[in-house]
């Protein structure tokens, strides 16, 4: 949990690196305003860190406008859309329990802000000033929620591409308690459709509690049970989505890519051929886009690298395997609202019937497997291990892969392989487990 004190001097050290935006073009092409637009997610202690951040920002001269509990790719949409934007800040933990809370910035162009930028704020949190132990005087934000939630549902309305073939169709939500629950139900009851909700209670301290896109199964059981073509599951800030079939099957991020990739090619909107995941994708992915004469551009676990490598090789689209989706041309950060509805346009049938369009990939078996690790020394200095994945990757023969790396919080060596079936890829993490082990 977040400290108020902490908090403060994080945003005081923040409107200090604010007043410097040139040396930041990358996140400030142009003029920068005095408006920071802060939305949150349904955590209880959203509301306090929002005073806090108020108070700071405030004694610093610059207007916090209150966006109310919204989406994160809502902010980023009113940070590129609303005038005189200098910052975009989310409070939100995510997918993380509802103990947890965190913050996210946003530059006026609606992309995350970049690492020099946040670099800054870490050095002038360090050596900056501390706030005084005085009391500091209670602001309090300019409430702007109902304007940005209209905003930003309108926006999703207007960008859906076939809007008519949605009306009197059924579809059933997950918005996880969380920062969807109200945006999500109204986006598709706008659009025409026949909507179920579960996950829209939030209380403060049941976010992501056994719903949402970690737990997609009460949703696919509600899919069944109705017969919806489609199903979405929500994170609690909503930046990913995943789908559920009216069979009950769980799909992920790669199912999505794979459909929109297809999508994409035939009607000649990937002029580059390639469409950008991460090393976690799963092989199924690669070989569907090979098969429609794609390539698929993989980069570190991560979407701020798919989103650089998409804007480096002008990709409209992009994503990570557990649900956040990138379409270029619409936005510059994972929307999980924007996804949903780019999968029902993407779908052939207009009965959207996402389980028999499913299978444009087959997923692979994958294992993942931690290995505890004393120090995280290079592979290639540990005797064996990389002879051992090199005969892996042999007997393999291109029926499946070796993602091999360490945990960026945890002594872990994380082992992953993707083989033709269950048991042979268990058996090749086990002898690169083992390997690691000697």
């Amino acid at each position: 949990m977040l400290a108020p004190a902490a908090v403060a001097r994080v945003f005081a050290a923040t409107a200090r690196v604010l007043e410097a935006p040139d040396r930041f073009g990358e996140d400030f092409p142009s003029v920068v305003g005095r408006r920071v637009l802060v939305g949150r997610d349904t955590r209880e202690s959203g509301r306090w860190l929002l005073e806090v951040i108020t108070g700071s920002l405030s004694e610093h001269g610059y207007e916090v406008l209150d966006t109310g509990v919204l989406p994160t790719p809502g902010v980023s949409f009113l940070c590129r859309t609303w005038d005189s934007v200098a910052l975009g800040v989310v409070i939100s933990a995510s997918h993380n329990p509802a103990a947890d809370n965190g913050v996210k910035f946003f530059a006026p162009s609606g992309a995350k802000i970049s690492p020099d930028f946040e670099r800054a704020v870490e050095a002038e949190y360090a050596h900056g000033h501390s706030p005084s132990g005085a009391e500091p005087m209670r602001r309090v934000p300019t409430d702007r929620s109902v304007a940005a939630r209209e905003a930003y549902v309108e926006s999703l309305v207007q960008a859906v591409w076939k809007p008519e073939r949605l009306h009197g169709r059924k579809i059933v939500l997950d918005t996880a308690n969380g920062a969807t629950f109200q945006v999500a139900p109204e986006v598709f009851r706008r659009l025409g459709m026949a909507v179920e909700v579960i996950g829209d209670q939030p209380d403060g301290t049941n976010i992501n509690d056994g719903v949402g896109a970690l737990h997609p199964g009460r949703l696919a059981e509600l899919a069944q049970n109705l017969g919806a073509g489609v199903g979405v599951a929500f994170d609690g800030d909503g930046d990913r989505v995943i789908p559920v079939t009216a069979a009950g099957t769980v799909l992920d991020g790669d199912h999505v890519l794979a459909l929109v990739g297809k999508y994409l090619q035939e009607v000649g909107k990937i002029p580059n051929k390639k469409v950008v995941a991460t090393s976690m994708s799963n092989i199924g992915l690669e070989v569907s886009l090979a098969e429609r004469g794609l390539e698929l551009v993989r980069t570190d676990v991560g979407d701020r690298n798919v989103y650089l490598e998409m804007i480096a090789g002008l990709h409209p689209v992009g994503g990570e395997q557990s649900g956040h989706t990138i379409f270029l041309d619409d936005a510059l950060t994972g929307d999980g609202l924007l996804t949903a509805l780019r999968l029902l346009d993407v779908l052939d049938s207009d009965e959207l019937d996402l389980e028999s369009e499913r299978h444009v990939m087959k997923r692979y078996p994958q294992i993942l497997k931690n290995v505890p690790v004393s120090e995280k020394r290079p592979f290639e200095e540990i005797s064996g291990v990389l002879d051992e994945v090199a005969a892996v990757e042999r007997e393999l023969a291109g029926r499946g892969r070796v993602v091999l790396r360490y945990s960026g919080t945890e002594l872990l060596a994380r082992v992953m392989v993707e083989g033709p079936d269950t048991e042979s890829a268990e058996s090749y993490t086990n002898r690169i487990c083992a390997a690691i082990l000697r």
